[in-house]
């Protein structure tokens, strides 16, 4: 027994060990990175074509209707001196009563004034041939450049520059006496409204001298012109008789037919 352990022993002993065979990490094969997508290549911008500008019709030069005569100086100042007197002729004495330093309660005459305003300025162009009692008088009107009288707001609105002049006037001098626009807020707004109504006759009366014959109002309304007219057979009551005024107005030589250059 002892031999056979002996032989096995060395049997054993001349064996080689096992070799262990390392076999070789598979490396990850790394993906190749995604192709970022190639932004698509802009468009060419349509080019627009340029519009050709349309040439501007040339401006004509607002004249007065064939047909028509410009109103004389007299008969321009005629229409003045009358329509000033039915309108704000009533302002003279309330300014003198004032000015007298007398005490007096000025509402009736101020209600008077108000309902003259209205009845040359408002129901006169309305009711009465659109003319004011300065144009029955002077025996003139106001026409568009459609040979039509104008509406009836326009004499209205031009009637009350004597208003805004009137005003603006009043503020400056109250301005200049005080010193500054005033201490409140109240009288402040009340000198700056007073000084903006200056604004428009300024510019209507700069109009007048550089184009002639139209003015702010007068261009505002599509050319407005102050023309002569006849003596009408046609009118009847009140108004014939005012009409019957510029039968003296015209002996007297106050409608002079000089053309006028204003």
């Amino acid at each position: 027994m002892g031999l056979l352990e002996k032989a096995s022993n060395i049997e054993a002993e001349e064996k080689p060990p096992k070799t262990k065979v390392v076999k070789p990490k598979k490396e990850a094969v790394k993906e190749p990175p995604a192709a970022k997508p190639k932004k698509a290549a802009k468009k060419p911008k349509k080019v627009k074509p340029k519009k050709e500008k349309k040439p501007r019709a040339p401006r004509v030069k607002k004249e007065i209707p064939e047909g028509f005569e410009p109103a004389t100086t007299g008969q321009k100042v005629t229409r003045r001196i009358f329509d000033f007197a039915v309108s704000y002729g009533w302002t003279l004495p309330l300014i003198g009563i004032s000015a007298w330093g007398s005490n007096f309660n000025p509402t009736i005459i101020v209600i008077l004034g108000i309902g003259l305003i209205s009845f040359n300025l408002g129901f006169m162009p309305t009711y009465a041939g659109k003319r004011t009692v300065g144009n029955w008088i002077s025996r003139t009107q106001y026409i568009n450049s459609r040979g039509e009288p104008p509406l009836s707001i326009y004499l209205a609105i031009k009637g009350m520059t004597t208003i805004f002049v009137l005003f603006g006037v009043f503020t400056l001098l109250l301005v200049m006496a005080n010193g500054s626009l005033g201490k409140s807020t109240f009288s402040q707004i009340f000198s700056a409204i007073g000084f903006l109504c200056l604004i428009p006759p300024i510019i209507d009366y700069i109009m007048y001298r550089i184009r002639g014959d139209l003015g702010l109002w007068d261009t505002i309304f599509g050319g407005v012109w102050l023309v002569r007219t006849t003596k009408s057979k046609q009118t009847k009551g009140w108004l014939k008789r005012l009409e019957s005024v510029s039968d003296w107005t015209e002996s007297k030589g106050f409608l002079d037919e000089q053309d006028s250059t204003d």
